[in-house]
């Protein structure tokens, strides 16, 4: 009687683990359907005040199924895009002064080591040990690895995993522990911006710029391609406002380029303009080219976030 008691628990006990496992895969299926969602928010701070509470949800999933891969992705790209999109806002002032031995930097990193922390358990489900891509051969055999094991669909966790790395090392560029492992970054990143050079609405562009600017040149690091590569950004998506600031912030400032700086700001502040009174709903003949991207309004109202900041840091930058 009492192993058919112990046999009955076990089987309801079992039976509720697969029911939870399929409610986890069918909420985290759903979540990762709409995570495209975010990118049409227009108020930064209803995206910082909202997101943490949501990634703590998905991270609840996560711990009950811990091989799901687009629980890991939504994970891995959360805590990036936060990391970029709140907390760099958030420091923007340490950022452009460099001065990155700040504890106001210290939750950018927090944010951007979460998404490294999943981004590694990703690679895991890959077959891609932790300790086999921090050896320091991996990024000399990461092409050939990635291309043997990384498929279409894992390349948006790829992509976000490889920015958080290389942005999380690029503030903590002071530690040279960190410094040697920013090749792997580079190197992950090349490889998924080859394979889909628009994933996520081009954003893949836009970090290579950024990262090439804000590189020594020992590294691969070069202001007068970052320009480049920043410019055609800019031309190919006038509605990206955030790539004509990150231009700003990456390039003409550390290049002390302060006549460049001043015409760049009459732009900036007219697309800003035009962009934030259509999101008031007064809409003028520019409006449509913003209405048409509405997925660029959270990229947007990061850019108009750090573009006042700048401002504010006009004397103590020039």
């Amino acid at each position: 009687m009492v192993i058919l008691r112990l046999i009955l628990a076990t089987s309801i006990l079992y039976s509720c683990a697969v029911v939870n496992k399929v409610a986890v895969k069918t909420t985290g299926g759903v979540i990762y359907e709409g995570m495209d969602e975010i990118l049409t928010e227009n108020n930064w701070e209803n995206f910082k005040a909202s997101t943490p509470a949501n990634l703590k949800l998905v991270e609840g999933l996560w711990y009950t199924d811990q091989k799901n891969k687009k629980l890991l992705t939504l994970l891995i790209k959360g805590y990036s895009a936060y990391a970029f999109g709140m907390a760099e806002t958030e420091a923007l002032d340490n950022i452009v002064l460099d001065d990155l031995q700040n504890k106001k930097l210290d939750q950018t990193i927090l944010y951007y080591e979460k998404a490294i922390f999943y981004g590694l358990k990703y690679l895991d489900l890959l077959g891609i040990s932790q300790k086999e891509f921090y050896d320091k051969a991996f990024s000399t055999q990461l092409n050939d690895v990635y291309e043997s094991k990384v498929s279409s669909d894992d390349y948006i966790a790829i992509f976000y995993f490889s920015q958080a790395l290389g942005s999380s090392i690029n503030i903590q560029r002071y530690n040279f522990q960190k410094m040697s492992y920013m090749n792997h970054a580079l190197k992950s990143l090349s490889w998924i911006c080859n394979k889909n050079p628009d994933i996520e609405q081009g954003m893949c562009q836009l970090f290579q710029a950024v990262l090439m600017a804000s590189m020594p040149s020992i590294m691969g690091g070069s202001q007068s391609k970052a320009k480049e590569h920043f410019q055609k950004i800019i031309n190919s998506r006038e509605y990206d406002i955030l790539s004509h600031v990150s231009f700003m912030q990456y390039h003409l400032i550390p290049m002390l380029e302060e006549e460049e700086f001043a015409k760049e700001q009459l732009k900036i502040q007219k697309k800003i303009d035009v962009w934030y009174e259509t999101q008031k709903g007064n809409y003028s003949k520019n409006s449509v080219l913003y209405l048409k991207h509405r997925n660029y309004n959270l990229f947007n109202a990061i850019a108009k976030k750090r573009f006042e900041k700048i401002l504010k840091l006009q004397k103590e930058i020039f």
